[in-house]
């Protein structure tokens, strides 16, 4: 799957498919969302939206690398990308995705996602990975 990506204001990283390069990879991006002005409690969320598409690469693609691209699309939506090289899955849910029961263990990532994201799509293909696309639109801090 080929996106559009501008040349100016963006974060590219390529990390080791493993828990323990997960959380430079979220301070990396929370510094990136920070520099483009996303107001404090928009790039929480749009850090925790990327760090459950990348938990969820680490955990079930079978990739070795995993990559983060962040960028801004025009001046309006911060966008990134999380991209395993894995093994895919068949089916993505459709529609809302509501948090499972409280003591579940499982299925709160994609409703994570989708919560926190103006922009959310995944694109998966089974033996070649899958892409997750994020996207926050940009509301400039108050003061």
């Amino acid at each position: 799957m080929h996106i559009a990506r501008p040349t100016t204001s963006t974060l590219n990283l390529k990390i080791p498919a493993t828990p323990r390069c997960s959380g430079l990879a979220r301070k990396k991006v929370a510094a990136f969302a920070a520099e483009q002005r996303l107001d404090p409690d928009g790039a929480r969320e749009f850090v925790a939206a990327i760090g459950e598409a990348l938990a969820n690469a680490i955990e079930h693609s079978r990739s070795r690398v995993v990559e983060i691209a962040c960028w801004v699309e025009g001046s309006e939506k911060l966008i990134a990308t999380v991209v395993d090289s894995g093994c895919g899955f068949s089916v993505v849910p459709e529609g809302p995705v509501h948090l499972p029961p409280p003591h579940a263990e499982r299925g709160r990532g994609l409703p994570i996602m989708r919560r926190y994201s103006d922009v959310f799509s995944v694109h998966t293909e089974l033996g070649r990975g899958t892409t997750v696309v994020l996207g926050r639109k940009l509301r400039p801090a108050t003061n």
